[in-house]
């Protein structure tokens, strides 16, 4: 097995080629970003609507595997309640979702500040037990209570501004995975 030294980097001569040969999907998935990207920026109410969709699907199918798991030999009886509670939220929210699009959305924006809200307590919980970075786990977690509250209290401008910053990540993203692409093409032809 022979190496190239490509700037720090050592490659494996087959691998290389092998990744040269299909530089063509990379550049396809990095075109693809930047298409959904400014898809997202355009339009990031349908975006919203999109997402909120899919997040309602998975709900559906969660709640249900949630509830099958429940059913399972060797789990405590706090376990299983926890699956078959947390099963049937799911399943109920998730269908609540699919029957509208402005629900959907609603139920997105609650979930993702609800996230916030368990992440900023669990920062703060975590700086009260852990000396070491303290004081980064305090302001992150005043920082993730605030952004939970903030998309519970206007969850619209919060999930179009998500939208935003998903279209403009899948851009910068994609122009990497394009970047690549040709890097990877050219150093195929090297091996």
């Amino acid at each position: 097995m022979t190496t190239i030294d490509e700037g720090q980097v050592l490659v494996d001569e087959g691998g290389l080629a092998a990744l040269g040969r299909h530089w063509g999907i990379l550049l396809f998935l990095g075109i693809t970003s930047v298409i959904v990207g400014i898809l997202a920026i355009a339009w990031p109410g349908k975006t919203v609507l999109v997402i909120a969709v899919l997040v309602a699907a998975w709900l559906i199918v969660s709640g249900i595997f949630q509830i099958i798991r429940g059913f399972s030999r060797g789990l405590s009886g706090g376990m299983r309640a926890l699956l078959f509670i947390s099963g049937f939220l799911s399943l109920i929210l998730g269908v609540i979702a699919i029957q509208g699009a402005f629900q959907a959305a609603e139920i997105l924006a609650i979930l993702i500040g609800i996230g916030f809200l368990f992440r900023g307590f669990g920062l703060l919980f975590s700086a009260a037990e852990v000396k070491d970075g303290r004081g980064w786990n305090i302001f992150g977690g005043i920082i993730m209570l605030i952004g939970g509250f903030v998309v519970l209290g206007w969850p619209a401008i919060s999930l179009v501004t998500l939208a935003w910053v998903t279209g403009i990540w899948l851009i910068v993203g994609g122009l990497f995975e394009i970047f690549a692409a040709f890097k990877v093409k050219s150093l195929a032809k090297l091996a």
